[in-house]
């Protein structure tokens, strides 16, 4: 940052206002399809906050669609916000439309190529999911979905643990949700190139 910058910075700060941590990469990275900066985790839009971070080449990702859907069903009535947020900066927007086409997907969605939102939540692997409470900065639950996928090559016809749903509800019932009974199993979430 030149001299000039820093000093433009800290008089923003001085004057009061938000700008984004020095070296942090911009909250305004994040994007819906049309390029328009959205904060999924916007501390003026109440209730509990849901990011499924997920991939279109992902094919554990792609198995769970169907769950995906049946648990933002559920939650629109209990106001609970769930977006779809795709951290692969090689996901364009048309390739993120044919793969919510393919997948019956209409979730609000945003672009995370910069991974602003991965590093927030502590993602690693799509699917994988992360829950904030109203107006929280860190995540009360990040990881698996439930235990369908026990690992790599292994899926089970049915989930016996539904962790994420569980802790939405511990969450919006203003409790610490469990921890994930295993790892989150899928495709690993690049480094920024």
């Amino acid at each position: 940052m030149t001299r000039w910058g820093l000093a433009a910075s800290l008089g923003l700060l001085a004057c009061g206002e938000r700008t984004e941590p020095l070296g942090a990469p911009a909250r305004s990275s994040i994007v819906d399809l049309q390029g328009t900066p959205h904060d999924p985790l916007d501390p003026a839009v109440p209730g509990v906050a849901v990011l499924l971070f997920v991939s279109t080449e992902c094919p554990i990702s792609n198995r769970y669609a169907p769950t995906l859907r049946s648990l933002a069903r559920q939650w629109v009535d209990d106001g609970v916000r769930a977006w779809l947020i795709y951290p692969d900066p090689d996901d364009d927007p048309a390739a993120i439309r044919a793969h919510q086409a393919e997948y019956s997907l209409s979730l609000p969605t945003v672009r995370d190529p910069r991974h602003v939102l991965v590093a927030q939540a502590g993602a690693r692997v799509t699917p994988e999911a992360a829950v904030f409470g109203p107006g929280a900065v860190a995540a009360a639950y990040v990881g698996r979905i439930d235990d369908r996928v026990a690992e790599r090559g292994k899926v089970r016809a049915q989930a016996s643990a539904h962790e994420l749903r569980d802790a939405v509800r511990a969450v919006r019932a203003g409790l610490a949700p469990a921890a994930a009974g295993g790892p989150a199993i899928g495709c690993t979430i690049s480094d920024l190139r």
